[in-house]
């Protein structure tokens, strides 16, 4: 690995691109902002990461050549085991390519390549126990030994875009709940909890109009009933934090998701 200068021509070759702000607001109650982080991933998979006093608007080329540091492989990337399925580039618009979770919380922690890695794990034990309506995956993208990236179906369009940005109305929350605690049931079956269920992580396709189908992604969180998680939660799909993966958290998500699309529905109605 090469530690060569990025070639980063704007903030949109940036991903991700975070804006943190403290806990606490001004005087004034605005929220005080406090830095800029963004990572930049290269062609052959090599991984930058650099943080700013200034927002990501005002971040120029300059700006962000300076800031960006070469993050070592093993701090990103876990070692590819034997078993795992394989897919060979190049990655066409017809798939989404899951990385590490580039975030100033992980790195330099070890963390990085263990999410990854237990991403894969649970991907490959779902492969072999299917289930129709979660994410399709297809195998691990490998360079230089290690896994770089899940590669998955690509849908363009999550639950929560497709009713407040889409701006659909008519979903018939029946079958799209019943198609989204099926999942969670068979996750269950296998002695697996989500931990991470919300309307962010249920994708539609483009033409599924009534969310008659929805699919389940983001299985970073998912781990057998009992593990300790490494992340887990979103703010808002669950009563209170937790750090043991556990069946009631799907069931706790699954009846905030159900209040979320009548309430959404009523609206509409309304």
């Amino acid at each position: 690995m090469t530690d060569q200068a990025p070639r980063v021509k704007s903030v949109r070759d940036l991903s991700p691109l975070y804006e943190a702000f403290s806990e606490e607001d001004d005087e004034h109650g605005n929220p005080v902002f406090l830095y800029s982080s963004f990572g930049f991933i290269t062609d052959e998979y090599i991984v930058y990461f650099g943080k700013s006093k200034l927002r990501k608007y005002n971040l120029t080329p300059k700006d962000i050549k300076e800031s960006l540091k070469l993050i070592p492989e093993d701090d990103v990337y876990p070692v590819a085991p034997s078993n795992i399925t394989t897919v060979s580039t190049p990655i066409d618009n017809n798939v989404f390519l899951k990385g590490p979770k580039l975030n100033v919380a992980f790195l330099g922690t070890g963390l990085l390549p263990k999410l990854l890695l237990q991403e894969a794990e649970i991907m490959e034990r779902l492969m072999r126990n299917p289930h129709p309506n979660i994410i399709r995956y297809h195998g691990c993208l490998i360079k230089r030994g290690r896994i770089v990236g899940l590669v998955l179906d690509r849908y363009h369009m999550t639950l929560k875009q497709r009713l407040v940005e889409d701006g659909t109305r008519h979903v018939n929350i029946k079958n799209c709940m019943s198609k989204i605690t099926s999942v969670v049931r068979h996750l269950h079956s296998l002695s697996l909890a989500h931990n991470d269920l919300t309307p962010m992580n249920i994708v539609v396709d483009e033409y599924d109009y009534e969310c008659d189908e929805p699919v389940i992604i983001d299985y970073g969180s998912c781990r057998p009933f009992g593990d300790t998680l490494i992340t887990g939660g979103t703010p808002g799909w669950f009563d209170e934090d937790f750090t043991i993966s556990a069946r009631r958290h799907d069931e706790i998500a699954l009846g905030k998701i159900r209040t979320w699309l009548e309430t959404r529905a009523t609206e509409a109605d309304g």
